[in-house]
């Protein structure tokens, strides 16, 4: 089945915790900290494969759930690593966030990997905290969070020739003629339900061609099956319209019609390259054949035009000949190397200064610091444990935070004019405590009471 928008949720692998142990051996009666890190959850990639054109294998699979990392062990026994999970999509995938619907990434070229869910990190087990002043640390770091992301995928499929027309031009019998693909066949209207995509190999070179069902006035509103595809069409090199010479008293009105939406879909798609077929040209005489395309080209000069029998092969050559000499893969891949190289790749922290701390007054004596680097260790720590909690204080202290902690408070006070002891002692009301709040987590700033 051809599906090509879907919506999934992505969860990475959480990271496992370090160990707590002391080194237990005879004739070692104080052996120190010997315990293990855990070790990193998977992370979710999306790669691109050429081989696809449906993103079908996630239209039950809402859900994509990474693998935790692996506990540490004793003896300094690290956890297993977990390989990431790799989710395979067709090229041409456009990646959105759900709530946003910004585009994170336009995955448009194969064996793309794109990064969409980070796997939490380790936890370092307890000998990792040893210094000369704490020689038997009793608390290792927890692993890391997972992450997760709402995503939209939506697939516009890539292809040097896009093939358009109304219903029943033959688009089918020309790419099944032509490319190895065998597309259903049938004498009437909108017998093609989904694009089509085949290669052309001819003359040591390829061509990917692509046919999509047939387009009817009104297709850029939705009507037919116009709006669904259309977009397709939008990713291809040129676009190669196939009229049906039969319909003489219409074919100039089916030209003009499908170019009327094309226009009106896309501006991309008013200025695309176009080249004109005319099909079914076996079914006319000679003088009639050499009339229709002698009125199009009085009318409209500057078209490449061809004339072709799809159902016999007829005249085919001398269009495959055309497209080959002209837009073969290799100068296809020329004309977009540029744009391939613009490619965003989606990543939260690119340029953000991981030890940038950012402080705000929520009220109440309640302060909130966000960071990446002091908010993963803050995550990573276990507050039930005194010693981990001490940790945090001495790098709230190291990165300088306590000191401009002072400050906010200091002015707080002053403004609000309140009395300093009430609240660090004489207050029973624990809910406005001064404290800070990082990762979700309320740490007491009691210590703060001694330098104001």
């Amino acid at each position: 089945m051809f599906i090509d928008e879907v919506k999934i949720k992505v969860i990475s692998g959480r990271g496992w915790d370090g160990l707590v142990s002391w080194r237990r051996e005879k004739y070692i009666p104080k052996g120190g900290p010997w315990g293990g890190d855990g070790w990193t959850g998977w992370s979710v990639y999306l790669c691109t494969d050429a081989n696809l054109n449906t993103l079908s294998e996630y239209r039950h699979k809402k859900v994509l759930r990474a693998i935790n990392g692996e506990r540490g062990g004793t003896n300094t026994c690290h956890g297993a690593n977990a390989p990431d999970l790799l989710l395979k999509v067709p090229v041409g995938t456009i990646v959105k966030d759900t709530e946003t619907w910004e585009i994170l990434s336009d995955l448009s070229e194969n064996n793309m990997k794109l990064l969409v869910a980070k796997g939490g990190k380790w936890g370092f087990w307890n000998a990792h905290f040893c210094s000369s002043v704490r020689q038997a640390p009793a608390f290792a770091e927890l692993g890391d969070i997972v992450e997760e992301r709402d995503l939209h995928l939506e697939l516009k499929l890539v292809a040097d020739i896009g093939i358009i027309g109304v219903p029943s031009a033959w688009k089918s019998t020309l790419i099944w003629n032509v490319t190895n693909v065998k597309p259903k066949i049938g004498d009437y209207p909108f017998t093609t339900l989904t694009p089509n995509l085949g290669v052309l190999d001819y003359k040591g070179k390829s061509l990917v061609l692509e046919d999509v069902p047939g387009l009817i006035p009104g297709a850029s509103e939705g009507k037919g099956l116009g709006i669904e595809f259309l977009k397709h069409i939008e990713r291809t090199g040129v676009l190669l319209h196939l009229l049906d010479m039969y319909r003489m008293d219409q074919v100039f009105a089916d030209y003009e019609n499908i170019r009327k939406e094309l226009c009106l879909f896309s501006d991309l798609l008013e200025t695309k390259e176009e080249i004109v077929v005319f099909s079914k040209a076996d079914l006319l005489d000679d003088e009639m054949r050499d009339f229709i395309v002698s009125e199009f080209k009085a009318k409209y000069p500057n078209k490449q035009v061809f004339v072709i029998s799809a159902a016999s092969g007829k005249w085919i050559e001398e269009l495959k000949d055309f497209l080959i000499d002209n837009y073969s893969r290799e100068s296809i891949l020329e004309d977009t190397e540029e744009k391939i190289s613009e490619l965003k790749v989606y990543d939260l922290r690119k340029n953000i200064d991981p030890k940038k701390v950012d402080i705000t007054y929520l009220g109440d004596l309640r302060f909130e610091a966000k960071g990446l680097r002091i908010e993963e260790i803050v995550r990573m720590s276990d507050f039930t444990n005194i010693e981990a909690v001490m940790r945090v204080y001495n790098v709230l202290e190291k990165m300088g935070i306590m000191k401009r902690l002072e400050e906010l408070l200091k002015k707080v006070l002053n403004e609000e004019e309140m009395n300093t002891d009430f609240f660090f002692e004489g207050s029973e009301d624990k809910e406005i405590q001064p404290k800070v709040v990082i990762a979700g987590k309320a740490v007491p700033l009691d210590r703060l009471k001694y330098n104001l």
